[in-house]
């Protein structure tokens, strides 16, 4: 054998020997993924507040919240129905009287809690007393159970629970168990609030309390809020507990071994939890995430920048899935109110016609978004589709700021006026989150305000950081999302004067008397026709009054790898952890 002959044969005995390992290898490596356990990795820009549901207020934070403390009942994210989760089924409610529904639920007998006490009626109106407490910063929840007249429980059937509602209230459905449930023994083992009657919870204000009262819900808060039930000891009954929270890296849950829901399953749907783990990855960057989804390291990202979106449809189609369901959300401008020049009115519509959204959405959003003109999904039978949206008019909008009396009265190049014996300058702060939309939003804001006399430094905030901001009410502007649910739209939370101190979530501190009765009128209508009125008339002095800069509502842009099957829903985010399977 000539020496060629040599290495010809050898060099084919290597790659040979190369292609049977690197087969192999390959194998193995498939034969490793198919046995070994399923995680899930999904990738967030931000990082949750915290997860504690009553102190929370991100929507991711819920997100992650209901898989470890799920509510009794929730809706299915196909059909958009009431399912149960900890309960054995859903009745229709009992007339008790003229003014009073009462809803009946059964907790499933094998519900426990994580070390092993069972779930009971008990620790439902635990969580209920204990978000009304009235030291509890975030007032979300105890704006949402005022409408509650009685909760029974009954002593021969712990797992037993009846609500007495109002009526007239539109969402006394959700108000009987549509929200997470804390163990009772665990965030109150020394059972304060069960000193403390539920009547007089809903009933009470500050001032009617007793001092060694007061002081014992102060220190009780203190403890049931702190940083420690923020991020290091949230439990529940459901399928999944936190397993690691490493701030800045990922958030980490932890299938539960032998839980108590998966001999469930099969009658009820919501008790899935396929995924042995889910990773929550915290890449802000869009780009990196891109690149660890091609190289399978995350399953799926949402969210993602409507360009890239569809430059990746082209380019990657038969390598990634692609999902772009109508979400029930919108994008708004919230505006501090209790700035002085942002009470004008005329600013507020100045500044509404100096964004230009019909523009945003086609350059930067390729139709994956429509305009939206109020708080109200388009898509509800009571949306106001007579309201007309603030069109992109600087013209007009310095001509407005003039009429009020605006003007550079020290050419400087920024508009000022004397409210109050005290200059003010049109010089505003602008939070938004680190996320490139949104970085956009602000630039274009921005350029087309200062040719109008309106300066805007935007603020580029991490999630958590920017939702201290907005409960301390240090911001000018803010971007911000809705989440929208299925059921009818309360808008006490976010439009009435109730809620405009720190920590509620009236963040704009847009309050009116005639606002504020038809939301009661939209919240105890005695018939659909009557609710419909009420609620067409507040969208449009909600629109009017400019109480929120209204943008868009946007269609999820959810991109995964083909290592996962999963579905794509319209209730945020986009898709159910628990039904995802791999291939």
């Amino acid at each position: 054998m000539s020496n060629n002959q040599y290495v010809l044969w050898i060099n084919r005995l290597v790659i040979f020997a190369f292609t049977t390992y690197l087969v192999m290898s390959l194998q193995s490596c498939k034969s490793d993924r198919s046995n070994s356990e399923f995680v899930l990795r999904i990738r967030i820009a931000d990082e949750p507040d915290c997860l504690h549901p009553v102190v929370s207020q991100s929507s991711l934070a819920s997100q992650i919240e209901v898989l470890m403390m799920p509510p009794l009942f929730e809706y299915s994210p196909d059909k958009l129905e009431f399912s149960p989760i900890l309960v054995d089924s859903l009745y229709a409610p009992a007339v008790s009287n003229d003014s009073t529904l009462e809803y009946s639920y059964h907790i499933h007998s094998q519900a426990v809690w994580d070390d092993g006490h069972p779930v009971t009626a008990a620790d439902v109106l635990f969580t209920i007393k204990s978000s009304l407490n009235p030291c509890i910063k975030n007032k979300t929840y105890a704006g949402f159970f005022k409408n509650i007249r009685e909760v029974r429980t009954d002593s021969s059937d712990p797992k037993s629970i009846r609500f007495l509602i109002n009526r007239h209230y539109m969402l006394g459905m959700e108000m009987s168990g549509n929200y997470c449930i804390y163990p009772e023994h665990i965030y109150d083992p020394g059972s304060v609030m069960r000193s403390f009657e539920l009547s007089d919870l809903l009933s009470k204000d500050s001032a009617s309390w007793s001092t060694p009262q007061w002081q014992t819900l102060r220190q009780y808060a203190d403890t049931y809020q702190s940083a420690a039930f923020c991020k290091d000891k949230i439990t529940g009954c459901g399928p999944y507990r936190l397993s690691a929270w490493n701030a800045g890296q990922k958030i980490v849950l932890e299938k539960k071994k032998n839980w108590w829901g998966d001999s469930l399953v099969n009658r009820f749907p919501l008790l899935s939890s396929v995924p042995d783990r889910i990773e929550y990855w915290v890449i802000p960057e869009e780009a990196t995430a891109i690149l660890e989804l091609k190289n399978n390291r995350i399953d799926l990202l949402s969210e993602v920048t409507p360009k890239v979106f569809t430059d990746l449809q082209k380019s990657e189609q038969g390598h990634l899935s692609f999902y772009t369901p109508a979400l029930m959300q919108y994008m708004y401008i919230e505006m501090n109110q209790r700035r002085p020049a942002l009470n004008e009115l005329a600013v507020r519509q100045a500044l509404s016609m100096l964004f230009d959204t019909d523009k945003f959405i086609r350059d930067q959003f390729n139709g994956l978004a429509m305009r939206c003109n109020s708080p109200v999904h388009p898509s509800k039978s009571y949306y106001n589709a007579s309201l007309r949206p603030y069109e992109f008019n600087p013209g007009e909008a310095i001509r407005i700021l003039t009429e009020a009396g605006w003007k550079d009265s020290d050419n400087n190049g920024v508009l000022d006026k004397v409210i109050n014996n005290q200059k003010q300058e049109l010089k505003f702060n602008f939070y938004l989150t680190n996320k490139e939309l949104s970085k956009k939003i602000g630039l274009l804001l921005q350029e087309e305000c200062k040719k109008a006399g309106i300066i805007i430094e935007l603020v580029p905030r991490e999630a958590a950081a920017l939702m201290k901001d907005l409960n301390e009410l240090s911001f000018d502007l803010a971007l911000m999302s809705q989440r929208q649910q299925p059921s009818l739209w309360d808008p006490y939370q976010s439009f009435s004067s109730q809620n405009i101190l720190p920590g509620g979530f009236n963040k704009s501190g847009y309050h009116d008397a005639v606002c504020d009765s038809l939301i009661q009128a939209v919240r105890s209508a005695i018939d659909e026709r009557q609710r419909k009125d009420a609620y067409l008339a507040l969208q449009q002095k909600l629109h009017d009054e400019v109480a929120q800069l209204f943008l868009f509502i946007p269609k999820e842009r959810i991109v995964s790898n083909n290592l996962i099957r999963m579905e794509a829903y319209s209730r945020r985010p986009g898709y159910y952890e628990g039904m995802i399977r791999r291939q």
